[in-house]
């Protein structure tokens, strides 16, 4: 799968999301990134990996972007490549691994869907913290 494939394919998905992408490159510091994403208050910073490329070395551009004020970076390659790849860099670092089939479809591989799409409390969950807070005020305020 080519670079140019990889490229066509994510610029294509976040599009059908309504948002802005350029895919060029981009200057950083000591770097160069290959696209970004722009929505409303925050920007995610794009590099693309063909799997030929090295995976390493986009890390260290991504931590670049990241310096230099993007609020998400992604690392774009092929769903088989991204399904090799070893976790840990990028949970530690909260860097988000995209992986893209050969028919085009882009899949966030990192972070993992349980840890992204956790539910939020119950709404009587809501309602007894709520009360909670409420017979605590009084004793709060002196």
């Amino acid at each position: 799968m080519s670079e140019r494939f990889l490229k066509w394919a994510v610029k294509r998905h976040y599009k059908a999301l309504g948002h802005k992408v350029r895919i060029a490159r981009i200057r950083l510091g000591n770097t160069e990134i290959d696209g970004e994403v722009v929505g409303e208050g925050w920007k995610i910073a794009l590099e693309i990996k063909s799997p030929g490329d090295d995976l390493t070395r986009g890390l260290g551009q991504l931590a670049e972007a990241l310096a230099f004020g993007y609020t998400q970076a992604a690392i774009v390659t092929t769903l088989r490549k991204a399904k090799q790849v070893d976790p840990t860099v990028f949970e530690r670092l909260g860097l988000m691994l995209l992986g893209i089939n050969s028919s085009g479809k882009v899949h966030v591989v990192l972070p993992r869907e349980e840890a992204v799409d956790m539910p939020g409390p119950s709404p009587s969950a809501k309602e007894a913290l709520k009360l909670m807070l409420e017979k605590l005020m009084p004793s709060l305020e002196c």
